[in-house]
């Protein structure tokens, strides 16, 4: 066999517009793009090593290059999983090891994994709204004609997000409403805002406080469901989150790639956690595996909208329902 080439490239996607969650505000997306080559035949991955931090871009990137040959250059995306520690710059390779895997093989990703999925299903997939004023919010809830869902991104520290919720529901009416705080919250202010919460049906609250303190979350009436996002990073952090949570999100770059992500859905859905399927941004290229896992999850947050470039082919996201990628994307 030719000897494989690894190569990679940072990148900036820039964003149509400013997007808020609790710890920062986002311009763009920073990511790492992997490409491993045999005999003219390239797989691609992406991965976001951190959220806005170029240095630890720049030394994830340099992991890559260091990398034995003898960790990847088998091209099994098992066999890194089991050798290789999580991290989200090993997504990236194990992602472009399935992407080269279907194309050496002539066939579509899913055929590859045995997956039952159909090169025509596509998954409805919920708008997201960015921490902003209660108005500005309720604005951009006004403007989501047709999504099945909206995700709140709340967890100021202004003290307003009971506000936020208030004025989004209003100008949302009918629509089923999750709540990402993104650990901005301690367990008092989760409680205060439960029974707000339970009034206007929120389906669920997502990451509420940071995972040092969720032991508390144990002692609160679950009145609204609760789900575990940078508290949940692949299997082995499945049994701490019995009892705390009721529902997980997967992101490639938690659990360090598809490989990891499948077995976590598996092994959660037989521990009775439902599963949301998430990312941190990135191109379609980013987004394009984690498509995989949507037949099984209750809720679907992907989508490159948000962004001002992207790759081509993208992701369609038509009518708020996102199909599989195009061979020339991805898998």
């Amino acid at each position: 066999m030719p000897t494989p080439i690894i190569k990679t490239a940072i990148r900036r996607w820039p964003l149509k517009r400013s997007f808020a969650i609790s710890r920062h505000v986002f311009t763009d997306n920073l990511v790492l793009e992997v490409t491993i080559e045999v005999d003219g035949i390239q797989g691609r991955g992406e991965c976001e090593p951190h959220e806005f931090d170029v240095a630890v871009t720049r030394s994830a990137e340099a992991a890559v290059l260091a990398l034995d040959h003898a960790a990847w250059n088998h091209l099994d995306p098992a066999a890194l999983n089991a050798t290789l520690p999580r991290s989200p710059w090993r997504n990236a390779i194990d992602c472009a090891l399935w992407d080269l895997k279907a194309k050496r093989e002539e066939r579509r990703i899913w055929e590859v994994l045995e997956l039952d999925i159909s090169a025509h299903d596509t998954f409805p997939i919920f708008e997201t709204i960015a921490l902003d004023t209660p108005e500005r919010m309720a604005d951009f809830a006004r403007q989501a004609v047709g999504a099945p869902g909206l995700k709140l991104k709340l967890g100021s520290a202004d003290g307003r997000d009971c506000e936020r919720l208030e004025a989004v529901r209003a100008a949302a009416p009918g629509l089923e409403l999750t709540i990402d705080a993104n650990e901005g919250w301690s367990i008092d202010q989760l409680s205060d805002i439960l029974p707000l919460a339970r009034r206007h049906d929120v389906t669920c609250i997502e990451q509420p406080v940071p995972a040092a303190i969720e032991v508390g979350l144990s002692s609160l009436p679950r009145l609204v469901p609760l789900c575990a996002d940078e508290s949940c990073l692949d299997r082995s952090s499945l049994p701490q989150l019995r009892g705390l949570y009721d529902m997980i999100n997967i992101k490639l770059d938690k659990t360090g790639g598809l490989t990891e992500a499948l077995a976590l859905q598996q092994q959660a859905a037989a521990m009775g956690f439902k599963t949301m399927i998430g990312c941190n941004g990135g191109s379609s290229l980013a987004q394009a595996p984690a498509v995989l896992l949507a037949p099984t999850a209750v809720m679907v947050d992907l989508g490159s909208h948000w962004l001002a470039d992207d790759h081509q082919p993208s992701l369609d996201t038509t009518d708020h329902r996102i199909g599989l990628p195009k061979a020339e994307l991805w898998g």
